[in-house]
């Protein structure tokens, strides 16, 4: 077991690219702020907007029509939307050479990755370029690493606020008790959210899904160099393939707003079949549209459009206690944390019988 973390040293211009995207999207918030208060001026508050998002975006829009430094935050963040990936593919391939045979021996671990019987990529998944991702989540060999290490450690984490990976952390107090033997998360990804539930339940089987083999390859990584034997599996949260009440607890983060509303319910009810009497489920998102302001819920929106998210919207539309109170589950709760309600969770429980 190894708790250091991968060593690896970026090259001088990989860094100083990566450094200068960041450099970019935080001076395209600060003159975010300067729209917003140069709105305020203009009469256009969170009061006064409309409450169709579609009107909201032209409202605004208009409004900072002939507003410089609105037309120039406009252009910065889709740039640098669509830029910051391909930096950190850029930076990766100028240390490529010596890094790699340390992810292939990070492949070697008591941790295992297999194929769901059956899988194939749902087109919900398969045809969008989540993130601006160029090609997709799968479009080279090392986009887990790319994108687990890179992307959401060097960038991610310094653009957005907050303790991104604290979050992940903190947000299992929510459970009722931590003696859970099997955990299922839906949405592996990298495996940042399931390295927090090795943390809180050292003694737990943990199984993860994602349709994506790359970032389960980084997630592989990640846990064998910890000495965690995770059970990781390509598919999909709304049909794994697993046996009736086969986990104490589901759980997932920051996945559902990838979903469109269908796939959402119907993950809902998977967790449901899949847990056993008095098992839990806690599913972490983006904040709900309902319980913001219009400005902020228009500011959300406008990032998540950048961001190449075509099921943001829709998901930040939903009500994630319903969804689970339609699943069948009990005590449920929904609800964002703090005052920016940012992270939004719902926690639920599946009867004893």
């Amino acid at each position: 077991m190894n708790d250091a973390p991968m060593s690896y040293d970026i090259a001088q211009r990989g860094r100083a690219l990566i450094d200068f995207e960041v450099g970019v999207r935080q001076e395209a918030n600060r003159l975010l702020g300067r729209a917003e208060a140069r709105l305020a001026e203009r009469g256009v508050t969170a009061q006064s907007l409309p409450d169709d998002m579609g009107e909201r975006h032209k409202v605004i829009d208009d409004a900072l029509a002939d507003f410089a430094p609105f037309r120039t935050q406009a252009l910065l963040g889709d740039w640098n939307s669509r830029q910051h990936g391909l930096v950190c593919e850029a930076a990766f391939d100028e240390i490529r050479d010596d890094l790699v045979p340390q992810l292939d021996a990070l492949a070697h671990g008591p941790t295992t990755l297999t194929e769901i019987p059956g899988f194939a990529p749902p087109r919900y998944w398969s045809e969008v370029w989540f993130h601006r991702t160029h090609g997709g989540w799968d479009a080279s060999d090392y986009n887990g690493f790319i994108h687990g290490e890179l992307v959401h450690k060097r960038f991610v984490a310094k653009v957005f606020p907050g303790d991104i990976y604290g979050f992940r952390r903190s947000i299992l107090d929510q459970l009722s008790r931590f003696d859970h033997k099997r955990i299922l998360e839906l949405g592996t990804s990298s495996g940042h959210y399931t390295l927090a539930l090795a943390e809180r339940f050292p003694d737990a089987e943990i199984t993860g899904v994602d349709p994506s083999r790359r970032m389960l390859e980084q997630a592989r990584r990640v846990a064998n160099q910890h000495g965690y034997a995770w059970k990781l599996h390509v598919g999909v949260g709304e049909d794994t393939g697993f046996a009736d009440e086969s986990f104490d607890l589901v759980t997932s983060y920051a996945i559902h707003h990838e979903l469109p509303p269908k796939i959402i319910g119907r993950w809902f009810e998977e967790a449901y079949r899949l847990l056993k009497p008095g098992g839990e489920l806690l599913m972490i998102d983006v904040p709900r549209y309902a319980d913001l302001d219009k400005l902020s819920a228009w500011r959300f929106d406008r990032q998540a459009q950048w961001a190449g998210e075509p099921y943001w919207r829709a998901s930040a539309s939903l009500d994630f206690g319903e969804g689970a109170e339609k699943a069948g589950f009990e005590n449920v709760r929904a609800e964002g944390l703090g005052p920016t309600h940012n992270p939004y969770y719902v926690y639920g429980r599946k009867a004893r019988g």
